[in-house]
């Protein structure tokens, strides 16, 4: 089954340049009339005669006849090879792909008849090679130095590519030949072809018994290739086909290293297809976008980035073209507007190419209306591009852009009443704040203070646009004016994100030490604590006193009443004696004292013999 796949193939390569050389018109032979079984190939150089016959015109280019001449020749080696050696499959399957790679590159590239007998020659002896079906495992020990950087290049410029060839076997190679594999197909083979051949020769790679000895014993060889224009950006192997000579025997191995290839914009990437031979779609998406300022306020200018990802993983796209709009705003009763508009005057933006899975940012200065009010704004980003097969799409995607108004807050003149105050005393503060924004303002309070009143808020809440808050407030003096009689009145609130600003304002009011009339003294018009604490001293040591001087009174009353009770009782015992001594004159029957005699002894009292007033004291 597998030989009768690659005589099919042989077939469609056949097909293939019936099909190239019918545009050019019908193909003829090299037969002669009288006998058209037997075509006559272009002549390659051999050793006969014929030769001389195109020598004349071997800087000729080739037409669509020597092509045909060169499949003939070809053809004809195919069949007497297998006729002759009868070769395993592998071998006729070797066979059959170079033959094909032969037709495909001989259909598909202009050269002169000096450059396509060379060609032919070169694979006669490569079909020849095939079917001596070489010995395998010679790849075992024939290698590329690992140690070789993978080269990189850019399209339309040179390149240089060095194999350096390492022998690993028991025994030394002689007579290496090594063959680029060239191909027409750019996605095989990245660069212009020159030459019909351009192989190197390396005359002996000695065997080394260890990789570090092979590799000090290793050869090497160069060549300098010219990127295609059209080459594609990716990573490329590029074969080498080595014939040698070990142990008196042709072998021969493919050897691969790579390039790395940029490729021109819009050019494309090396991907491989999907299982039905069709390249996925490339989509582009809008990942995310940034602004700088990162708060855009109605009227600035901005700078935009957006973000844009090739999500396809397989294809590229190129001439990406981004359109961005920004909504229209305005009514029936209006002129329509959009909400940003470019500083450029273009909202166009090109982008060469976007790799597989790469992510591209795009920016563009946009200016913000000035009349817009407070709320996200969608711009439009619409996309025209191509994938590599220059198939076209469309991407369509939206962002929303905050837009913010710039709170103006202003306030009316203060009215302060009265407009001077001493400390203890207090002043009426009265004045309006004005919104004059096209944002709310909420949680509005305004804080009145400074270094000779006592701290003061007035809460007003929300106030919409165009709206008015009215403050009215007392604040008490505390200190008096040393040098600046200003106070602050600050006024703040939030927008609609939380955010807290504040307006200063700057009010006078003169704040002066108390002034006391002498014996006015009034403990209630001090002001101040130290003022206050020294009244409390004060009115501590006076009950302190007066403490002490009820207690002296009450000791002193107490003593007077203690001498009383015991002067008294002196009196009474006297009185007592007398009276049992008038007893005793009454029992003799003696004459009394005169009542009106009175004794010194007797002084303070009375006739009646009542103790005097004055003496009671």
């Amino acid at each position: 089954m597998k030989g009768i796949r690659t005589l099919g193939r042989i077939a469609a390569a056949a097909l293939l340049m019936t099909s190239l050389w019918a545009g050019a018109g019908k193909i003829n032979t090299y037969a002669s009339e009288g006998d058209k079984t037997e075509a006559t190939p272009t002549p390659v150089p051999e050793t006969d005669s014929s030769q001389s016959t195109y020598t004349d015109e071997s800087s000729r280019q080739i037409t669509n006849e020597d092509r045909e001449a060169a499949y003939i020749i070809l053809t004809n080696e195919v069949d007497t090879l297998i006729r002759q050696t009868q070769p395993s499959k592998e071998a006729l399957q070797h066979i059959y792909d170079t033959f094909y790679e032969a037709n495909v590159f001989i259909a598909n590239n202009s050269m002169t008849v000096s450059e396509l007998n060379m060609y032919v020659e070169r694979m006669k002896t490569n079909i020849q090679t095939a079917a001596s079906n070489p010995v395998a495992g010679a790849k075992d020990f024939l290698f590329i130095n690992n140690a070789s950087k993978i080269t990189s290049a850019r399209y339309s410029q040179q390149a240089v590519v060095n194999l350096s060839v390492i022998n690993l076997g028991k025994s030394n190679v002689y007579d290496l030949v090594l063959t680029p594999n060239v191909d027409t197909d750019i996605n095989k083979w990245p660069f212009l072809i020159a030459t019909a051949s351009d192989a190197r020769m390396i005359d002996v790679v000695a065997a080394g018994s260890t990789l570090e000895e092979a590799i000090l014993l290793g050869k090497g060889a160069s060549w300098t290739f010219v990127v295609s224009p059209d080459a594609k950006t990716g990573m490329y192997p590029l074969t080498f086909h080595a014939r040698y000579y070990r142990n008196n025997a042709v072998e021969e191995v493919d050897l691969k290293t790579y390039i790395n290839i940029t490729g021109a914009p819009g050019s494309g990437s090396l991907v491989a297809e999907s299982s039905d031979g069709k390249m996925s779609t490339p989509r582009i998406i809008v990942t995310g976008f940034t602004t700088d300022p990162e708060v855009v306020y109605a009227g600035d200018t901005f700078n935009l980035t957006i973000s844009v990802q090739n999500t396809s993983t397989q294809t590229a796209v190129s001439n990406v073209q981004f359109d961005l709009k920004a909504a229209q705003e305005g009514n029936n009763n209006e002129t329509s507007y959009e909400a940003f508009l470019p500083t450029s005057g273009s909202a166009t933006i090109y982008v060469d190419r976007i790799a597989p899975g790469d992510t591209r940012d795009i920016s563009i200065e946009m200016s913000a209306r000035s009349d817009l009010t407070k709320k996200p704004y969608v711009i439009t980003v619409s996309a025209d591009y191509e994938d590599e097969k220059n198939n076209p799409y469309k991407m369509e995607s939206n962002v929303s852009i905050p837009v913010n108004q710039e709170a103006r807050v202003d306030t009316s003149d203060a009215e302060v009443m009265p407009p001077s105050i001493s400390v203890g005393e207090s002043s009426n503060i009265m004045f309006s704040v004005y919104n004059k924004g096209k944002t709310t303002l909420y949680n509005v309070e305004v804080v009145v203070q400074g270094e000779t009143v006592a701290e003061t808020t007035s809460f007003l809440g929300k106030i919409d646009p165009g709206g008015t808050g009215n403050v009215d407030l007392m604040v008490n003096g505390i200190a008096a004016t040393m040098e600046d009689p200003m106070i602050t009145a600050c006024v703040n609130y939030e927008d609609e994100a939380g955010n807290v600003s504040t307006l200063e304002k700057q009010i006078e009011l003169y704040v002066s030490e108390p002034y006391y009339e002498e014996g006015d003294w009034d403990p209630s018009m001090e002001g101040g604590e130290f003022m206050e604490e020294e009244q409390n001293k004060g009115g501590f040591v006076k009950w302190i006193i007066l403490g002490v001087v009820v207690l002296i009174v009450i000791i002193v009353v107490i003593l007077v009443i203690r001498s009383k009770k015991k002067k008294k009782k002196a009196m009474q015992e006297e009185l007592d004696f007398l009276e049992e001594d008038q007893e005793m004159i009454d029992l003799d029957k003696d004459e009394t004292y005169p009542e009106d005699e009175i004794y010194p002894e007797d002084e303070g009292y009375e006739e009646d013999g009542s103790e005097d007033d004055g003496d009671k004291e």
